[in-house]
């Protein structure tokens, strides 16, 4: 079913425009690469398959030069990541380490130590202020509003043609949001996804849960259970990631089948969309908007192409149901290039900023570019708002 995906390239993150011309026009950085061709990839869970693939991805490219690779989980712990780069200081065999970093300010004195050390390092997700290979940010502000904006579509498509779309007291239509701050980007989308129904004249958040890190797709059913059962009215759910939007929907799939529901009356959207069976089921609900309750998501990216992905699972130990990541290929890029490869060349402390998008089943999209204005800048401070 991969001929359906369109491969999410993660990430971008745009931050005020003055820290993006500092961050674009900052002097090289003295960098002296160790020679030592192990690399570790240091996440804050193995646990989820859309972050696992893209150190996956990665692994797999730098395998390709000769180099060996190992995923670290930090178990949700900002100082096990600490931790494990002093070890790759300490083991002496590490040469490079991706960070999926969950608090980029407690790295900074240890990445410097490891830097000294010859270790290059890029990070995933967050834009540091401090010099490295290079990184990939994404903006999760962004993410979460346009996930919203593509559910208001959504609704006012579906209450065109005669959906059932119930509204409350005050003719607004109700949103369960499932949201993650575990991560400072993550803090960003929660808040602009908070933020933008509370802007809107028709929305109203009702429910308010977090499912995102081990067993997501369990704790995102009962979540929905829940919200369906305190709010019954409630037909849009807006939530972090594909893990949790398939339990969601599951649990959607069980209220309407018990209610005589339409699964077409059900809206449900996330802030992402690496995931091969969440895209199945994107492909099936565009052919028959009763299929589940799937309509749409947002995401970062571009697409990866068929051939790789091919050649991706034909590796034994990358023979799973993950799809190959250009994001993970480009954390390969920053890192060879920085290391001595001859097939890449990347100059050090250069960050990489990419596309956002959102779209719905009715043929709704919005995309965004490096350069455009950020209209969910805003929503990008440090402690969760609401």
């Amino acid at each position: 079913m991969r001929k359906f995906l369109a491969i999410v390239l993660a990430a971008v993150m745009v931050l005020a425009m003055a820290m993006t011309v500092m961050a674009e026009e900052a002097p090289a950085e003295e960098f002296t690469w160790n020679g030592q061709k192990e690399v570790w990839a240091i996440l804050p869970t193995t646990g989820v398959p859309g972050l696992l693939v893209h150190a996956d991805s990665m692994g797999y490219e730098m395998e390709k030069e000769g180099w060996t690779y190992a995923a670290k989980d930090a178990e949700g712990t900002p100082a096990k990541q600490v931790e494990f780069v002093e070890q790759a200081i300490v083991a002496g065999n590490v040469g490079a380490l991706m960070i999926a970093a969950m608090d980029p300010e407690l790295l900074e004195d240890v990445c410097a130590e490891a830097r000294e050390a010859g270790i290059a390092i890029t990070m995933l997700g967050v834009a540091p202020t401090y010099p490295m290979a290079g990184f990939i940010a994404t903006a999760y502000d962004l993410t979460g509003m346009y996930a919203v904006y593509a559910a208001q579509d959504w609704i006012e498509k579906r209450v065109a043609e005669g959906g059932n779309i119930p509204t409350n007291a005050d003719g607004k239509y109700e949103v369960a949001v499932d949201y993650y701050t575990g991560i400072t980007d993550g803090i960003y989308r929660s808040n602009a996804i908070f933020g933008t129904i509370e802007e809107s004249d028709n929305l109203v958040a009702v429910s308010a849960t977090q499912s995102y890190g081990n067993s997501t797709y369990d704790t995102a059913y009962s979540n929905a259970q829940a919200a369906l059962s305190a709010n019954p009215d409630c037909r849009v759910f807006i939530c972090y990631e594909p893990d949790p939007a398939m339990g969601i929907s599951a649990a959607i799939e069980g209220y309407a089948e018990t209610n005589g529901l339409d699964l077409a009356d059900f809206c449900v959207i996330p802030c992402y969309s690496q995931d091969d069976t969440f895209m199945e089921m994107v492909a099936a609900v565009n052919e028959d908007h009763s299929a589940n309750a799937i309509k749409g998501y947002a995401t970062f990216g571009g697409i990866g192409t068929e051939e790789e992905d091919q050649e991706f699972h034909s590796v034994p130990k990358y023979a799973n149901d993950l799809t190959f990541s250009a994001t993970g290929q480009k954390l390969a890029a920053i890192l060879l290039g920085v290391c001595g490869s001859d097939r890449f060349d990347w100059t050090y402390n250069t960050p990489y900023y990419d596309d956002i998008s959102c779209c719905n089943i009715y043929g709704y999209e919005l995309n965004w570019h490096q350069g455009d204005e950020d209209p969910a800048e805003k929503y990008r401070v440090d402690e969760f708002m609401y």
